[in-house]
Order: C-alpha cells, then sequence, then structure tokens
C-alpha cells in the first residue's frame, strides 16, 4: 500500500487488516513501512501491506516562531562566518515527531546563543543536510569550497566556524586539513553532542568557545582547520583539537573527543576570557591558499588487521585506489 501525501507531524489513524487499530503522529515512511509516534512516545513501523485505512485525525500546528532582532553590525568587533551542514549545533527537537529542526540564519543564531554578540558580527549559511557518517569525497569539497567562496567574498573575515555532526567528524576534519592547506584564518569545526534545547547541551559553549578562539587571534596567530568540543564533562572549557589527531571515543559524553598521540593546541575558558596555549601548529607553509578538490570517484577502504583475515578478503579491493590498512602493536 503506497499512502503517500502523509505530512510530518499531523495524527494519523492507521487501521490494520487484522482489525488492530494505530494512533499516531506521522514521521516518515520508506517502500514498505510508515514510521509513527504514538502517544506513549515510541515511535513504531507499520507494515503498509497490512494497513486497511489511513485517516487523518489532526494536523500539526507548528509553535509560531517568536520575531528575532533585527542582526545589527557592530563596528570593531571581527566578523566571524558560520557554515552550516545540518547537525546538532544550530538545532532543537520538535518533541511531537522526534525529529531535529535546524535553525540557520544569524538572527537565530543570536537568539540561541547571546553570548556571540559580545564576541563577533556573525554571518551565516547553510551548506546542505550531511549526516557525517554518510560524508564521502563530494561532500568534503562542498565544505571546502564554501569556505573558499566565504574567505574570497569578504578579506575581512577572521575566521570560519563549521558545525558537523560529531560520530565521524574526525574523518571530516582529516579531509578539510588538506582541502584547505594554507588557508590564512583559523578554520573550527564544531560539533554538538546534545541538541541546544535540552538542559545538558554542549552546542553553545563549543560554539562560543570556537567564537572566542577566532576573536582573540592576536593572542595565538593560529591558521588552519582545528576542532573545538569540551574538554572534560563540567560545563566551562573548550579544548581546540589538532584535526587529524584526534578521535571521538563516546557515544554521548559532552567530553567525547581527545588528541590522539598528540596535544591539544589550547584550551579556551570563555567565561573568564582566558586562552592557554598548549601547541600551536604551524600548518601554513608561507604559500598561497589555493583550495585543493578531492577525485570524487576515489575508492579507498580500511582494513582493520585482526585474527582470522583472509588474503581474499584483502584481494576483493584489487580495483581500488588504496588500502588503509590498520594495524596493531608498534610493529
Amino acid at each position: 500500500m503506497n499512502n503517500g501525501g502523509q505530512v510530518q507531524g499531523n495524527l494519523y489513524k492507521i487501521t490494520m487488516k487484522d482489525g488492530y487499530v494505530h494512533e499516531g503522529v506521522f514521521i516518515s515512511e520508506t517502500k514498505e513501512f510508515i514510521y509513527i509516534k504514538l502517544d506513549s512516545g515510541y515511535n513504531i513501523g507499520v507494515d503498509k501491506s497490512n494497513i486497511k485505512s489511513f485517516e487523518e485525525l489532526k494536523e500539526h500546528v507548528t509553535a509560531k516562531k517568536k520575531e528575532s532582532s533585527k542582526h545589527s553590525i557592530v563596528k570593531g568587533l571581527p566578523e566571524i562566518m558560520v557554515l552550516h551542514t545540518g547537525g546538532t549545533i544550530a538545532s532543537k527537537v520538535d518533541y511531537s515527531t522526534g525529529a531535529v529542526i535546524s535553525r540557520f540564519s544569524p538572527e537565530d543564531l543570536l537568539e540561541m546563543f547571546p553570548e556571540l554578540n559580545e564576541i563577533a558580527n556573525i554571518s551565516s549559511k547553510f551548506i546542505s543536510n550531511m549526516w557525517s557518517e554518510d560524508m564521502n569525497f563530494n561532500h568534503y569539497n562542498m565544505i571546502s569550497q564554501a569556505v573558499k567562496e566565504a574567505i574570497d567574498s569578504n578579506p575581512e573575515l577572521s575566521g570560519i566556524i563549521i558545525g558537523l555532526g560529531t560520530d565521524m567528524l574526525h574523518y571530516a576534519s582529516t579531509a578539510l586539513t588538506f582541502s584547505l592547506e594554507n588557508v590564512p584564518i583559523p578554520v573550527i569545526i564544531v560539533g554538538s553532542q546534545r541538541s541546544s534545547d535540552r538542559p545538558s547541551t554542549d552546542a553553545a559553549l563549543n560554539l562560543v568557545s570556537a567564537a572566542y578562539f577566532i576573536a582573540e587571534k592576536a593572542k595565538h596567530n593560529f591558521k588552519g582547520v582545528a576542532v573545538c568540543m569540551h574538554k572534560d564533562s563540567n560545563d566551562k572549557d573548550c579544548w581546540i583539537l589538532p584535526p587529524t589527531k584526534l578521535r571521538k571515543m563516546h557515544t554521548s559524553a559532552r567530553d567525547a573527543f581527545k588528541p590522539i598521540n598528540s596535544h591539544a593546541i589550547a584550551i579556551v575558558n570563555y567565561k573568564h576570557k582566558n586562552i592557554e596555549i598548549i601547541s600551536i601548529p604551524n600548518f601554513h607553509n608561507g604559500k598561497d591558499f589555493e583550495l585543493k578538490i578531492f577525485n570524487p570517484n576515489l575508492k579507498v577502504s580500511i582494513i582493520k588487521a585482526r585474527p582470522g583475515l583472509r588474503p581474499d578478503e584483502v584481494k576483493f579491493y584489487e580495483n581500488y585506489d588504496g588500502i588503509i590498512l590498520e594495524g596493531v602493536g608498534i610493529g
């Protein structure tokens, strides 16, 4: 059964061929299933082939958004561009559907994180919705090109913040490091483990700390790609992490990202207006910035060494452009 025309957030009554009735808020559908949120808060998938009738009961009314104050430019503050890829960093949960709603305008950002008003003049651009675990070389190229366009269009730009999903953020930060080699300003990647409407959110501190680090570049003169995330479970410090030497070490903790075989670049405490420099890498070799675009059709795989790894498993990738063999130990 292919119903079609359902509106996300509307309440529907689904009568099954066996007489059972489901009532819930429509979330999404695939070729075989319709997904609804029950009044209990649980989501279920209903097999379309077993549906007898489908009836709309109530139209979803989205809460009217409060009108934002006009975004004004403050003379003397640095200029920062925030690029969004649909991550959690600028989002809230619509609890009627369970869906995450992203908010991308500068006015919305300033409303959500008013501390940004004190730090910089913020502009904002939405690139495209991207799940970090689904990213490929095409997505990295899109983000890199957006960075290049922002720099070319505004010579006064002090830095760029990129909001990304956290699950595969370290892959993206590594790719962007090579694509944006010799970038003349800080490009700070920021993620959020929890959406901005939750009391335990890390979105605000991560974003504000990244902006403060960029705005105070006279203290460090950092140029290049880096990552800004919570340093520990306390809502006080963030650290600026090397983009190619970090990893997500926990699924939900706010301090999930750790430097691997390396040191943090800096520790930022926005509330005390302090930046502790640990180790500033020299990512800029003095050459002009020239965007490096990845071959979008590049085929590279990662194979983890393990007991029982067979030669034919490796041979499967013989038509790939390259293989990364992840070994163990020091040899």
